[in-house]
């Protein structure tokens, strides 16, 4: 297997929240090979900076040295550099690798982490392909105060023409506005992208990961604009999923996205398991409704932001003559059916819930399901206030949520006109879903 490399140069994060480790993390989320030189060692945690403790330049060479010397290096990511001669060293030694400096002047405690910014602005700035601060810093590169999205622009051009920086991002996570607004120039034009502002508190590495996403996609060949447009998406999947660690401001994680689409592949093989099970099992077409039945399953419920979380089977699961049961494969996600609707609704009520299918509605099923252990619960479908179509399975979750604090696994109704009675089960894995409903089946089986 061929990869990419990429190279991350700045400070050794203790709290493995920045640095290089959240590059590496960042590097190998994206296809690239991650390779590291140490500049400094910190003592911190998620609270703060405790202490720095500068690696010696002649070391810092020797390890940038031993890397060169072996890899076939892409592109570079510059982050902490301590002191001038450290600059110079690593602005001598990339001769010829592009690189991205993310000038992380300022840790977010407030430390200062950059000792010398004038060689950080004549030594590595003027060979560097993209620069990457945020307000804060652009501000100390441009000399002009920014607050505003019309300062970002401003700001992105003075560092440009002042450096000759071909890619300037001014990153707008500092600024007080409803939209995180990031600006690019490059010499001809500016690239604006929005996005809304992620009410957040564990945001601790978003700098490192969105200038080492950057590096990456270089490495693998993305042009800068593109890859503008990549690392921002890269950086909002890593705030929205940030790791509660510590007690104070977490890391963001540059694995999510990664995660996610693994789950999405374990969710699709669970129902490729479940529609085994239900076209195996004698008697299952017993639990299926005149409306058909669907199974909605999620990735885990933490991860789940809407229906593109959730697949449901695209043509449900069938009844058919002769006591025959068929599932209409394949997996699909992001269908707005009402099993994944519902789900959706649970999850985000309760953040547990998995798996979720609706069913014919019989005395029996329910005290077999009873007999199980499963709270259950009924709802008069003809307290449903009027409303927009779809609107149905948020509200019995809304309805429940309000007058019990919970939602219980068994939610049935008796129907209404034009409205078949339905039982709808959720658990919280698909082996429960599995095992529970072939306890049914045995239960109100001929």
């Amino acid at each position: 297997m061929i990869k990419p490399t990429a190279l991350a140069i700045g400070g050794f994060d203790t709290g493995g929240g920045a640095g290089v480790e959240s590059d590496i993390k960042t590097f190998e989320s994206l296809g690239v090979h991650g390779v590291s030189a140490i500049t400094a060692i910190t003592s911190q945690n998620t609270k703060g900076i405790r202490d720095v403790l500068p690696i010696d330049p002649d070391h810092l060479k020797s390890q940038i040295d031993a890397l060169l010397d072996d890899f076939q290096v892409k592109s570079a990511k510059i982050g902490m550099i301590i002191s001038s001669k450290q600059m110079e060293i690593v602005g001598d030694s990339l001769s010829g690798i592009p690189f991205v400096v993310d000038p992380v002047i300022f840790a977010k405690d407030g430390t200062k982490l950059i000792g010398d910014v004038d060689s950080l602005k004549k030594v590595l700035l003027r060979k560097a392909l993209v620069v990457t601060p945020n307000a804060i810093e652009a501000s100390i590169l441009s000399g002009v105060k920014v607050s505003t999205l019309e300062d970002q622009i401003r700001a992105s051009k003075l560092i440009h023409e002042l450096y000759s920086v071909p890619f300037v991002i001014v990153k707008g996570g500092h600024i007080e506005s409803n939209e995180s607004i990031d600006v690019m120039f490059d010499g001809h034009e500016i690239i604006q992208l929005r996005s809304p502002r992620l009410d957040a508190k564990n945001t601790h590495g978003t700098g490192s990961v969105f200038a080492s996403s950057i590096s990456a996609l270089i490495a693998k060949g993305v042009d800068v604009k593109s890859g503008f447009k990549i690392a921002k998406q890269v950086v909002e999947d890593s705030i929205r999923f940030g790791l509660q660690v510590g007690k104070g401001i977490g890391p963001v994680d540059p694995i999510a996205r990664l995660e996610r689409k693994a789950m999405k592949i374990d969710v699709i093989r669970d129902m490729e398991r479940f529609a085994e099970f239900a076209e195996g099992e004698k008697n299952f077409h017993l639990l299926i409704p005149e409306v058909q039945s669907n199974l909605a399953h999620s990735i885990d419920p933490s991860y789940v932001t809407g229906l593109e979380d959730i697949a449901t089977f695209k043509g449900r699961i069938i009844r058919e003559w002769g006591g025959k049961t068929r599932v209409g494969m394949p997996p699909s996600f992001g269908y707005p059916t009402h099993t994944a609707r519902l789900l959706l609704s649970i999850i985000l009520k309760e953040k547990k819930a998995t798996t979720l299918m609706n069913i014919r509605y019989d005395e029996k099923i329910l005290n077999a399901l009873k007999a199980i252990g499963y709270e259950i619960v009924e709802v008069d479908r003809e307290k449903e206030p009027k409303g927009p179509e779809g609107r149905t399975m948020s509200w019995i979750i809304d309805f429940l949520y309000e007058h019990l604090g919970r939602i219980p696994n068994v939610i049935f109704d008796k129907g209404m006109v034009g409205k078949e009675a339905m039982i709808r089960l959720w658990t919280n894995s698909i082996d429960e879903m599995i095992d529970s409903l072939r306890l049914v089946i045995k239960g109100v089986s001929p």
